[in-house]
């Protein structure tokens, strides 16, 4: 780590800051990561480029995608990628773990690629470096792949687009305070190094401090992202980026429920308040990440691109569940040390990208092979801690602490250690083409060889679990613009698949054969003139194979037979009408259930699938008067349905449905930007989670930002 902290101070210290003018993302692209693009540009055509790796427009992509775009991102004080989240269509926060969860169509993700490649670490990246942040739906294995245990592709995947060097010389530098003491600084330095702009080089960077509106808890984040750009000649670009993270904090509260009196997470009364926790017990999450990319000109048709990713994620530390007993009147802790809990892997992609025409029909295709190695280690300690009130306040709270812990687990054995490795071999080809004008379908197809080497038990020295496998996954697309370039009909089926992790349960380890699934999906999209109005409307099915579901006659194992259906409808508008007023807005419906499933949840909706309902707001406006001149006023709101947690025939427990409302004011000249937010305006209570578990969400919080831009 020390090698790459002296980099980047080097990098820092070369980066001179001058007084221009900073680039604006909401009129600077980069297109497919490598040409700059001026002028206004759709941050929807952006997304359909970076799901599709071919220069498609959203009109012509039989996929969909919903994105947090840069003039959302630009109007709002975000911190984190969960509330940057809460503006994207079809999206639910989840489990609030180690790595929060979302839900997406009825399917469980992770935040884990970063410009269409893995980048999955154990927290998430702070969103300093990122210029827009994308949902690319349904099962996306043709181009995505089916990955290894860190990414889940059936509902569909989140892709950080991060920020680029550009030709300009600024700095930008923001200080941020806030509720539940938040301190947050960041800046963004960007300069050419040399004097025809062929190297060009950009640091991103923040420290965040945040404490909770509970008794205990707190985040501390140090985040740096360097980026190099070097244009060797008009066809050969070369780009070399770096994400550096360092936090430590206590982990969210993790309330493991169970069916009892309680329907609802409401009916629970619980103290809000209380974290069960001490701020000496903390989980610690280091990584470093790299992304080398090599860009070349073949010839005016045909491009090669090379990607190179390295990632290295150690995670030690203490992770506590909070289990609630006796109908849920006591609380056990449960605390899980690691030492560490280990991520690493390698992923090389090298993509071939053609522009052309056979006779009179274009197409656009891009063929790639890919290797992609992923290995997951942990060893830990793990114990139960004696009951506690979960109503009234704990009068031995005080003991519980680090150094308490730590001399409970020093007699205990290790309760796991172990490694899993898998390796990943893949050939893929994607074709677009127009046999009318109006008209573009697209045929995809990705073979994949997946060769899982097992999960080494170190404790009793064997491996178990070890497999190989080849997979081959279909990708058909229609779209025809009804419309050119206002309205399109599309349609699409998809597959996809995921190659399952090792559990352990009870010291035994469980490896998986992969899951599969297919999906038809339906729609239009639209694009008005002058930003009029930008609207998909879709409607989709996918169907699960092979699902990995707990043996309800041993619940120390798994069983691998199940089918789950999922299907839906999304609606997500965006619209200029005046100049200066923004509105977006975005409609979620889902019905999930169990097709072929155990006794006690056939036939039922899935945990873990999210909330039938949800929807997203936002509006922003800008008076165009000379008197308000750089004032803006922004107002939106998220909403989430009855959560499943707990679904069978015994009974069911749910988070309760709600609602937030989020505004912010700013004041920007040159030179400056001034902001003024509430996220959770009305403070609402309010519950969220997965896997069995709840979390309660954070209560009303101000922030206060200013931007200096150098």
């Amino acid at each position: 780590m020390r090698k790459e902290i002296y980099f980047v101070v080097a990098l820092a210290a070369t980066l001179q800051i001058y007084a221009q003018k900073t680039d604006s993302i909401a009129n600077k692209y980069t297109l497919m990561d490598e040409v700059i693009i001026e002028g206004v540009r759709k941050s929807k055509d952006v997304s359909s480029e970076l799901a599709s790796k071919l220069p498609l427009k959203n009109l012509e992509n039989p996929q969909v995608t919903a994105s947090v775009s840069p003039q959302l991102i630009k109007n709002r004080n975000f911190f984190n990628q969960g509330e940057m989240l809460k503006n994207a269509t079809g999206v639910a926060p989840s489990w609030a773990g180690i790595s929060p969860y979302y839900s997406i169509r009825g399917f469980r993700t992770r935040s884990s690629f970063r410009n269409g490649v893995n980048g999955y670490v154990a927290s998430d990246m702070d969103p300093i470096n990122i210029a827009q942040l994308e949902v690319i739906k349904g099962p996306s294995a043709v181009i995505f792949g089916g990955g290894g245990a860190t990414m889940i592709t059936f509902g569909g995947l989140i892709n950080r687009v991060t920020v680029k060097p550009q030709q300009t010389t600024f700095a930008d530098i923001t200080v941020m305070g806030g509720s539940y003491n938040l301190q947050r600084a960041t800046l963004d330095i960007n300069r050419p190094l040399d004097k025809d702009g062929k190297v060009l080089a950009r640091l991103t960077g923040a420290y965040n401090y945040n404490d909770t509106f509970q008794d205990q808890g707190f985040s501390k984040t140090f985040f740096l992202a360097p980026s190099i750009s070097y244009k060797l000649s008009d066809d050969l670009n070369i780009q070399l980026d770096a994400e550096i993270l360092n936090k430590t904090a206590t982990n969210n509260p993790l309330y493991q429920v169970a069916l009892g009196t309680a329907k609802s997470a409401n009916e629970l009364n619980l103290d809000y308040y209380s974290s069960f926790n001490d701020n000496s017990v903390t989980l610690n999450n280091k990584a470093l990440n790299i992304y080398g990319k090599i860009i070349y000109r073949l010839s005016e048709n045909w491009k090669s691109e090379t990607n190179l990713i390295l990632v290295n994620n150690k995670t030690p530390g203490d992770y506590i569940r909070l289990r609630l007993d006796d109908n849920s009147q006591n609380v056990t802790r449960r605390v899980y040390r690691m030492y560490p809990e280990n991520i690493t892997s390698q992923q090389i992609q090298q993509d071939f990208v053609g522009n052309f025409k056979i006779g009179n029909m274009k197409n656009r295709l891009i063929t790639g092979v890919e290797y992609y190695h992923y290995l997951y280690g942990i060893a830990s300690k793990s114990m139960n801690f004696t009951k506690v009130s979960a109503t009234a306040t704990d009068p031995q709270n005080a003991n519980f602490n680090n150094e308490y812990i730590s001399d409970q687990l020093a007699s205990k054995p290790y309760g796991e250690n172990y490694k899993a490795i898998q390796d990943h071999y893949s050939v893929y080809v994607s074709d677009v083409i127009n046999p009318l004008e109006s008209l573009s379908v697209m045929l995809s197809a990705r073979i994949n060889y997946i060769n899982n080497k097992g999960t080494e038990d170190l404790l009793i020295a064997t491996t178990t679990g070890d497999y190989t496998q080849t997979a081959v996954s279909p990708k058909l697309g229609i779209n025809y613009q009804i419309i050119s370039e206002r309205i399109a009909l599309f349609a699409n089926y998809m597959n996809g698949f995921q190659a399952q992790a090792p559990q352990s349960i009870n010291g035994e380890m469980t490896n998986f054969q992969p899951i599969y699934g297919n999906q038809w999906e339906s729609g239009v999209k639209v694009s008005l003139k002058k930003n009029l109005l930008d609207a998909v409307l879709s409607y989709y099915n996918i169907d699960v194979t092979n699902v990995v579901r707990q043996n309800p006659n041993n619940t120390a194992s798994y069983l691998q037979d199940g089918e789950q259906r999922s299907k839906g409808f999304e609606a997500d508008l965006e619209s200029n009408p005046i100049k200066g007023l923004f509105l977006h807005a975005g409609f979620a419906y889902n019905d999930s259930k169990f097709i072929v499933s155990d006794a006690v949840t056939q036939g039922l909706r899935p945990v873990d699938a999210g909330p039938k309902l949800s929807g997203t707001w936002y509006v922003n406006y800008a008076p165009q008067s000379k008197a308000l001149n750089g004032f803006s006023l922004g107002i939106g709101g998220s909403h989430y349905g009855k959560d499943l947690i707990i679904n069978n025939t015994n009974g069911s427990f749910y988070t309760n449905p709600y609602t937030l409302i989020n505004s912010v004011v700013s004041f920007e000249k040159i030179g400056y930007v001034f902001s003024l937010s509430a996220n959770n305006l009305l403070n609402e209570h309010y519950w969220y989670g997965g896997r069995g578990m709840i979390t309660p969400g954070t209560l009303r919080q101000i922030v206060l930002s200013l931007k200096l831009k150098l």
